[in-house]
């Protein structure tokens, strides 16, 4: 079924374009148009199931001055480290920056994109919120027509596989890779991986990084894969538990998220016990333990390049734009 549009909302109603455009934006009093047509425009739009063309509306008025940027969450540290990257560069540009977060849905994400995108902002750095492994994968839709309609997009951390668009990722894999290849030539020949079991390349990079490095070593890779990201559950506990109980304790733990790496550490001083955590994350200063090794991630220089990638895409012709992939080491 074709999306209603406010042209043919118009020729119902016998009215101009511009008419209705201005009583769906809410700009009817501001443009001394009669109460009587207002009611009639926003009656007629409710009753016909009318929604909002997001991405028009954004390409009609791309001089806000206002940069989006939706995040799955800002829990974990290094979603702050990729907003001081782009304040970096934005604000320096006359550029402000509208954040919202999706909360792990992807339902959510799309209504923060047509929110921000409707409200005018010039383009939109995202982080996409994906499904955990076995769950209905990533639908790419949304990202799809906003290629295809060239409105100034960048990707942060992880791609859409399928899709070309803008991205900034760091090298998980080789960062994974070199981590596990420490842990052996200290001596560890039993390495637990822990992850979210998470669709989402860079953690899928990650993941991969540990097997092969295992491989090469000639070590048994075994993995903990965890399906929830509520920080209240107990999954972890359960499944530690169950590896302790099957095969005793490994030798040392290599970690994917600074989260996990964290709760992993609270449970493991419970039990009165200290491993070796290489973990992708960087502690506060001032709560650093020698037993935890952190994977330095470039964060902040993401954040820049994200930032600068979409001003350049803003200020190129969209017939000369051509995305990019930059990986930061």
């Amino acid at each position: 079924m074709k999306r209603l549009t406010m042209k043919q909302i118009a020729q119902e109603l016998g009215l101009s374009r511009t008419t209705v455009s201005l009583v769906l934006q809410q700009k009817g009093d501001q443009h001394r148009i009669a109460k009587e047509t207002q009611e009639r425009i926003l009656a007629y739009a409710q009753s016909a199931g009318f929604k909002p063309d997001y991405f028009a509306s954004a390409l009609n008025s791309r001089h806000s001055g206002v940069i989006g940027a939706v995040f799955p969450d800002v829990f974990e540290s290094f979603m702050g480290s990729l907003i001081r990257g782009m304040e970096s560069v934005l604000y320096p540009k006359g550029y402000s920056l509208m954040i919202s977060t999706s909360s792990f849905n992807q339902k959510r994400e799309r209504e923060c994109v047509e929110a921000m995108m409707y409200r005018g902002i010039e383009g939109l750095i995202l982080v996409p919120t994906m499904p955990f492994a076995g769950t209905p994968a990533y639908d790419p839709s949304q990202v799809a027509q906003m290629v295809a309609q060239r409105f100034p997009l960048v990707l942060v951390d992880r791609s859409i596989n399928g899709l070309e668009v803008a991205c900034v990722v760091q090298d998980d894999y080789q960062l994974a890779f070199d981590a596990v290849g420490r842990l052996v030539a200290q001596g560890h020949t039993r390495i637990v991986c822990l992850s979210f079991n998470l669709q989402a390349t860079s953690i899928e990079n990650r993941l991969q990084g540990y097997r092969d490095a295992m491989c090469l070593h000639g070590l048994d890779e075994q993995l903990l894969l965890l399906s929830q990201q509520n920080p209240d559950s107990d999954d972890l506990k359960h499944s530690l538990a169950r590896l302790v109980a099957e095969q005793g304790f490994p030798d040392a733990f290599f970690v994917t998220t600074t989260v996990i790496a964290d709760k992993l550490d609270f449970l493991l001083q419970r039990m009165s016990l200290q491993r070796p955590i290489v973990r992708f994350g960087c502690a506060s200063p001032w709560s650093r333990h020698q037993h935890i090794l952190d994977i330095p991630q470039p964060h902040v220089v993401m954040g820049s390049q994200a930032a600068t990638l979409l001003l350049n895409h803003i200020s190129t012709s969209p017939s000369e734009w051509r995305p990019e992939r930059i990986i930061c080491r």
